[in-house]
């Protein structure tokens, strides 16, 4: 499947190719969970957004905790209007901004160094007509409980829709299905996928791993629903 990118037309496996040369993090920060996303999972998770549901052409997209600029990478391959890119890191940004540059992307990405749990983002101030689409693949909690649900929390308060990576187990679907819906949210779909998580910490064991994960599409509940 080939996408059109400001009159170059890229397919799937091309973007795969390009994501994987692009720098990740130098020391991560286990405190933060950070690990890099692999190419494929990146570009497949935002092909699940943008072509079975046409959430990022056109569209602003936030990709809260970017790290190196993976998803935000793959957003603006597929036309979003522009991504602004969170992280609380600022080393990671600085990583980021360099891949943007490499690629010619710095009039699309837009990163911002904030807090998630601070960070505020004002409709009137952002263009009204364009559609929220939130990417966002947060910590899984096991440095810190609870760490997903800031984010979550964040991105329903100005999103129109959001797209969620967690851990793959009944549990943590039953506790999504009823946080959500206290921010008057849903859950959409769920796609199932493994991310490859490569050797990130000198405790990891082995080269590659593989997580089963599930990658929610929460929307806004309806009035009246």
């Amino acid at each position: 499947m080939k996408q059109t990118f400001q009159g170059i037309t890229i397919n799937k496996k091309d973007l795969i190719s390009l994501i994987q040369q692009t720098n990740g993090f130098l020391n991560p920060k286990i405190e933060l969970e950070q690990y890099c996303i692999d190419a494929q999972s990146a570009v497949d998770i935002v092909f699940f957004a943008g072509v079975e549901f046409n959430d990022i052409k056109n569209k602003l997209v936030i990709d809260l905790g970017a790290g190196t600029g993976r998803l935000s990478i793959a957003s603006a391959y597929l036309r979003a209007s522009y991504v602004l890119s969170v992280d609380i890191d600022i080393n990671a940004l600085r990583i980021l901004k360099e891949n943007i540059i490499g690629l010619g992307l710095e009039n699309i990405i837009l990163p911002l160094c904030a807090d998630v749990n601070h960070v505020e983002f004002a409709k009137l101030v952002m263009l009204k007509e364009l559609h929220i689409t939130t990417i966002e693949n947060p910590p899984f909690g096991v440095q810190k409980k609870t760490a997903d649900r800031f984010f979550l929390q964040k991105a329903f308060s100005f999103s129109d829709v959001v797209y969620s990576i967690h851990l793959a187990n009944q549990k943590v679907h039953q506790f999504l299905t009823k946080f959500v819906k206290k921010f008057n949210w849903e859950v959409d779909y769920v796609f199932p996928y493994q991310l490859k998580l490569n050797r990130t910490y000198e405790f990891h064991k082995q080269k590659t791993k593989s997580v089963d994960v599930n990658i929610y599409r929460f929307k806004r509940k309806r009035e009246g629903n």
